[in-house]
């Protein structure tokens, strides 16, 4: 056997656990080409580089990649290293949390060691994205659903000057719920929130910003196109006018009278910004930081505190909730014990 055998071994395990939860240990020896021995002592390699796998005995046992405290290497496929460089890119654009140099370090580095393939799809995609003053996107909102072929696809166009022909799936007027064929002259791609959109001339429409996520196909037509400059000289400021203001988003701060360590355990499967603090009292406990374009979306997470707490930063927020809370206990005493 090659003398590189375990290492690419070891690359495809981690593959491997990292696309599903848990595997049957037979059913991994297989994938590998191994013996039982050989993928035990893939596990440990892996083990000892600092993942965490967690193993379970028994007919309904297997291997799984728990949490660690560290933060091991990650192996992508070159569709999810792109759509990972798209978000990285959109994390900069919006300014949130984590953006600016960190966002862009980050998205160098996985441009450093992708296939060539990718890494042309990724510097193209950086050179195409629109990021002034994009609005910042609502925190917990879910990004719309990205094809990574097309997005690339896409990137090369706007860099290269190059007509390309799209499907575009349209959800209202005379043509909703059909796909039709257009060719377009693609200007620059702009995040905008949770979504992303590709500003472009149409040569039967005029300029339009289209929806990516809308966007089901993406062929390049080989046919190159003297760039014109965007009305108004700005992608960012035309989607802008095109879409109007964005939504106003409402945040708000919890204070949660209980350990951080209890409210992850219970609130961690669908929230985060979590922050453990001290009360005067001794008393320990957490900070929740949550935000949304509607204050029902915030009142209705606040359901899932199991323990006393209280709105610290929000008036409207408070206010919702005194409206609503006669409506609960109403609910609550119409029926009989």
């Amino acid at each position: 056997m090659l003398e590189s055998a375990p290492t690419e071994r070891a690359l495809r395990l981690l593959e491997l656990l990292q696309a599903r939860r848990s595997w049957p240990g037979g059913e991994l020896a297989r994938r590998l080409g191994a013996d039982g021995r050989t993928l035990r002592r893939d596990i440990e390699r892996l083990r000892r580089l600092g993942y965490h796998i967690e193993a379970k005995r028994g007919p309904d046992g297997g291997y799984r990649l728990a949490r660690g405290s560290d933060l091991p290497p990650l192996v992508f496929t070159p569709g999810e290293a792109l759509a990972t460089a798209a978000a990285l890119a959109s994390s900069a654009a919006s300014g949130s949390a984590g953006g600016g140099e960190l966002t862009l370090t980050a998205l160098a580095k996985i441009e450093q060691v992708m296939p060539a393939k990718a890494r042309r799809r990724v510097r193209a995609l950086r050179s195409s994205v629109s990021l002034a003053d994009s609005p910042n996107a609502a925190s917990g909102a879910y990004p719309a659903p990205l094809d990574a072929e097309v997005l690339g696809a896409l990137a090369l166009a706007c860099r290269d000057s190059e007509r390309v022909r799209l499907r575009y799936m349209h959800t209202a007027g005379p043509e909703a719920g059909q796909d039709p064929a257009r060719q377009v002259e693609p200007a620059a791609l702009v995040p905008r929130g949770t979504r992303w959109f590709l500003v472009c001339r149409d040569p039967e429409r005029g300029w339009r910003a289209l929806r990516v996520d809308r966007i089901t196909r993406a062929e390049p037509t080989g046919t190159r196109f003297t760039a014109r400059p965007v009305p108004g000289g700005d992608p960012v400021a035309f989607l802008s006018k095109q879409l109007g203001a964005p939504p106003r988003t409402h945040q708000a701060t919890i204070r949660i009278h209980a350990p951080i360590e209890q409210v992850q355990a219970y609130m961690g499967g669908f929230a985060s910004d979590f922050t453990a603090v001290n009360l005067s009292t001794g008393e320990a406990a957490t900070l929740w930081q949550i935000a949304d374009v509607r204050l029902e979306v915030l009142a209705g997470g606040l359901l899932w505190v199991r323990w006393p707490f209280e709105v610290l930063d929000s008036p409207e927020l408070v206010a919702l909730l005194q409206e609503r809370a006669g409506a609960f206990a109403s609910a609550a005493g119409s029926m009989a014990p």
